[in-house]
C-alpha cells in the first residue's frame, strides 16, 4: 500500500464519526416533549382568562347593582321632599300648626331613607355616584329650603342643610355629604314654590305674605346672579328662566293687589264723601 493510499484509509473513519456525533449533540440540545403537555399548558391559560373575566363580571355586577340602588333610593328621597312641599302649600287652607306637623312626618320618612342610601355612599363611593343621588337632594333642600322660609322669613344656608342632615348616630357630621352645586341648584328651584305660595296667599287677600314673597325672590336673584357670573356651577344657568319666571308671577301678583287695594280705596273714600255729602243735604233740608 503506498503512503497515499494509507493516508485515505487513516483519515476515513475520522470522516464518517463526524456526522455521527454532530447528529447526537442536536438531539440532545431538542428534548421531546412529553405525550399532553401542550394541552394541559393550554387549559391553564383557558382557566385563568376566564377567572378574570368572572372576577370582571362580578365587580360590574355589584357596580350596576349599588348604581341602581342608589337611583331608586334617590326617587324615594324625590317623592317624599314633594309631599313635604305639597303639606307645606296647604297652610293657607290648615293654618301653619298642622301644616308643619305633616311636613314634620314626610321629613322624618326622608331621613330614614337618606340613612338607608348612605351605605352605598362610603369614602369615594360619594363621589363615584354623585350624579345618581343629586336630584334626591336637591329636591330635599327645596323642600327644607320652604320649610324655613314660611317659619322663619329667611333663606336656608347649607349649614343648616347639614345640620337637619345630622343625626345621633353619625359622629357629628351629616348622613351624607352635601355639595355646593347640590345646595345652590336646590335653593334655586325654590323660587316655584314661593310662587306658588304667593298666588295661594293673593287668593286669600293676603298681602302682606305676597309682599314677603316678593321681597324673599328679589333678594334671592341678585345672589344667584352674582353665581351666575362665576359660571362655576353646572345647570345653574338652565334654570335662571324658570327663576325669573316665578319672581315676575310673583310681582304681578303683588301689583295686582296693591292695585285692587288701590281702587278698593278710593271707592270707600267716594261713598265717604257721597254720604257725608247726604248726611249735610239732609241736615240743612236740601233734597
Amino acid at each position: 500500500m503506498d503512503q497515499h493510499t494509507a493516508k485515505k484509509a487513516r483519515h476515513t473513519p475520522s470522516n464518517q464519526e463526524h456526522p455521527q456525533n454532530t447528529t447526537t449533540t442536536a438531539t440532545s440540545l431538542v428534548k421531546p416533549s412529553e405525550p399532553g403537555s401542550i394541552t394541559t399548558e393550554c387549559a391553564d391559560s383557558k382557566t385563568a382568562v376566564l377567572a378574570s373575566f368572572g372576577a370582571y363580571r362580578d365587580t360590574l355586577d355589584a357596580h350596576y347593582d349599588q348604581r341602581e340602588r342608589i337611583i331608586k333610593c334617590s326617587r324615594d328621597i324625590t317623592a317624599m321632599s314633594k309631599k313635604m312641599v305639597f303639606a307645606l302649600l296647604r297652610i293657607t287652607q290648615d293654618g301653619p300648626a298642622q301644616a308643619f306637623r305633616e311636613t314634620e312626618k314626610h321629613h322624618k320618612r326622608v331621613i330614614e331613607l337618606f340613612c338607608k342610601v348612605s351605605v352605598d355612599l362610603q369614602g369615594t363611593d360619594a363621589l363615584k355616584y354623585q350624579a345618581q343621588v343629586t336630584h334626591g337632594v336637591q329636591e330635599y333642600v327645596e323642600a327644607i329650603g320652604l320649610w324655613v322660609f314660611l317659619r322663619d322669613n329667611k333663606l336656608i344656608t347649607k349649614q343648616q342643610v347639614v345640620e337637619y342632615l345630622t343625626v345621633g348616630d353619625t359622629d357629628g357630621g351629616p348622613i351624607i355629604n352635601i355639595t355646593d352645586s347640590d345646595y345652590v341648584l336646590g335653593i334655586c328651584d325654590l323660587p316655584g314654590e314661593v310662587n306658588r305660595y304667593c298666588i295661594n296667599s293673593l287668593g286669600k287677600g293676603d298681602r302682606e305674605a305676597v309682599k314677603r314673597c316678593v321681597e324673599f325672590l328679589r333678594v334671592l336673584k341678585e345672589g344667584v346672579e352674582l353665581l351666575l357670573c362665576t359660571g362655576k356651577i353646572k345647570d345653574l344657568k338652565k334654570k335662571a328662566p324658570v327663576f325669573d319666571s316665578s319672581l315676575a308671577k310673583s310681582e304681578a301678583a303683588y301689583y295686582s293687589l296693591s292695585l285692587r287695594e288701590g281702587e278698593t280705596g278710593a271707592m270707600d273714600v267716594d261713598t265717604a264723601v257721597l254720604t257725608s255729602g247726604s248726611s249735610i243735604a239732609v241736615s240743612s233740608g236740601v233734597m
